[in-house]
């Protein structure tokens, strides 16, 4: 670790500072998390609303399912590195203009809706955990 350190700060032309030390070592442990999946999305956003996962996956259109679903789709676009093709198989076999349309009406809602903007950020906090 102190010789990337002093490598780092070496090919970068930056002193070794805290905030360097910081950032070395949050690379190295971010490494080492393990990786997000859609399953793995679907199912925190599943027990936050309180609802099945085979429900969220399929055809119905209350209010509140259709908000998990796009939920998942949403973190399912930002967290994961799958394509919106494979984001929309995965939940419910929709296709990639749908999960567009989930991750721009979640934003929408986000920047309207205080309420709103904290489930995101309290199902973001259990994702990442």
């Amino acid at each position: 670790m102190l010789i990337s350190l002093y490598a780092q700060s070496t090919l970068n032309r930056k002193e070794i500072t805290l905030d360097l030390a910081r950032q070395m070592v949050e690379k190295l442990v971010s490494t080492d998390r393990r990786e997000i999946t859609i399953e793995y999305i679907q199912k925190i956003v599943c027990e936050y609303y309180k609802i099945p996962v085979d429900l969220m996956q399929g055809k119905t259109r209350k209010r509140e399912i259709v908000q998990a679903r796009q939920v998942s789709m949403y973190f399912s676009k930002s967290l994961t590195k799958s394509s919106l093709a494979s984001i929309g198989s995965h939940i419910g076999g929709k296709d990639h203009a749908t999960v567009l349309h989930a991750c721009k009406t979640v934003n929408n809602l986000m920047d309207t809706d205080k309420h709103f903007r904290n489930q995101i950020t309290e199902i973001e906090k259990k994702l990442k955990v």
